[in-house]
């Protein structure tokens, strides 16, 4: 199974909080001995190093054996996201989690990504929720 989805994030969340509520929405979608691996790569990869990006997008991603899909969970946040800090606000969090096997279509969720951000610029200044949602379903197949 693999999906994409989107949440809406309450403002003034933390980082924490904010890839609580994306895992959230993995839970009936992924078993939880597979989703407890997910979350513990995607922590342990913003312990080595932030996932933002820069203007307004993170990217938390972790990579599991035999996740049996691919995941996109697009947050966004009007407020932001402070990620990790006051000067690094996510206003969008993609947050991927993917098969270890899957290289080559890890890296080319991250291309589409980035071009999905490029071309949809004034989305991140209005962070409309309905807009993005839209955006995301129509540009981001996995």
């Amino acid at each position: 199974m693999s999906g994409v989805y989107c949440a809406e994030l309450s403002d003034g969340l933390s980082q924490e909080e904010c890839l609580g509520a994306l895992f959230d929405a993995l839970k009936s979608d992924i078993p939880q001995d597979k989703l407890r691996e997910m979350m513990e790569a995607v922590y342990l990869r913003e312990d080595i190093s932030s996932t933002y990006v820069g203007n307004g997008l993170a990217v938390p991603h972790g990579r599991v054996d035999d996740l049996g899909g691919t995941y996109i969970v697009f947050g966004v946040s009007k407020g932001g996201v402070d990620w990790p800090s006051e000067e690094s606000k996510a206003n969008i969090v993609a947050l991927i989690g993917i098969d270890k096997s899957e290289v080559s279509k890890y890296l080319s969720i991250l291309q589409k990504i980035s071009r999905w951000k490029k071309q949809n610029a004034a989305l991140f200044e209005s962070c409309n929720f309905n807009a993005i949602r839209e955006s995301v379903r129509a540009s981001i197949r996995i």
